[in-house]
């Protein structure tokens, strides 16, 4: 039995709305960053606005406004967003801290990536930017994308989630990093997108996700000649990752008290 109009996949609601939501956050955080977050240009007022409104309100709340209403139409759920159990959460996330260290330190044998402290300090730094960006590009887009594209099967599923979230990464990255070298920053960031894709559609662990994403942003901000890193925003930088982290936990809480998905035997 063909499938009624009510059956069909809203091209609204899950294409154009989660898209119009990603080129907003693009947007805003060009508009913030002018392409450089990590540079000595950056202010504490700045960085702190930043995370307040391209973070926070437009890179978590926003996105999870939408979601919610997926979740209630069915299209979603938990699992594919990738609010996991506590127990496969400690375990997806100990697991890619301890990868994602080992290829910095491999990197850094052959001279790619920042040092100790630099490293330590951009993971801090970027922190905010990367929950934004996974729970933007792959948690809202990724999802509602693959919902839409799901009745294609699930080859057509992960091959356009993966191109089209890829590629909304890397220029969202770029601009927000390297808006003045975008023919030499994009591919970085594009190889960065697909790999980060593919973890996130194979392992389904938002927080496993999120450090994936900051060590490869570590790597590729890291590598950049002459460098400037602006250790004066430390502080503000703990402060923002802790905030940013803090309101991510408490979106996971409310969803995990009102929404429950059930793994049919």
């Amino acid at each position: 039995m063909p499938p009624t109009d009510q059956q069909q996949p809203s091209t609204v609601s899950l294409i154009l709305i989660p898209f119009l939501i990603v080129a907003v956050w693009i947007i805003e955080n060009y508009l913030f960053s002018g392409g450089d977050l990590v540079s000595l240009k950056t202010s504490v007022s700045g960085l702190l606005l930043y995370t307040f409104l391209s973070c926070i309100l437009v890179g978590i709340i926003v996105p999870l406004i939408r979601i919610r209403a997926a979740f209630r139409a069915g299209a979603v759920n938990m699992f594919q967003l990738g609010f996991r159990s506590l127990r496969r959460t400690v375990a997806a996330v100990g697991l890619t801290i301890l990868a994602g260290y080992t290829i910095i330190l491999l990197m850094r044998v052959y001279g790619i990536g920042p040092g100790r402290d630099a490293g330590f300090f951009l993971f801090v730094y970027l922190f905010p930017t990367t929950i934004a960006a996974t729970m933007i590009v792959w948690g809202l887009l990724g999802t509602h994308i693959q919902a839409y594209v799901r009745n294609g099967g699930v080859l057509v599923s992960i091959v356009t989630g993966v191109i089209m979230t890829a590629l909304l990464f890397a220029c969202s990255m770029t601009l927000l990093l390297a808006s003045g070298r975008i023919a030499e920053a994009f591919p970085g960031y594009l190889a960065a997108g697909i790999v980060a894709a593919l973890f996130f559609f194979a392992v389904r662990d938002i927080y496993a996700t999120i450090i994936a994403v900051t060590c490869a942003l570590v790597v590729i901000a890291g590598s950049v000649p002459d460098f400037s890193i602006p250790y004066s925003l430390a502080p503000a930088a703990i402060l923002c990752s802790f905030l940013t982290f803090g309101v991510l936990l408490a979106a996971h809480g409310h969803f995990s008290r009102h929404y429950t998905t059930v793994k049919l035997p």
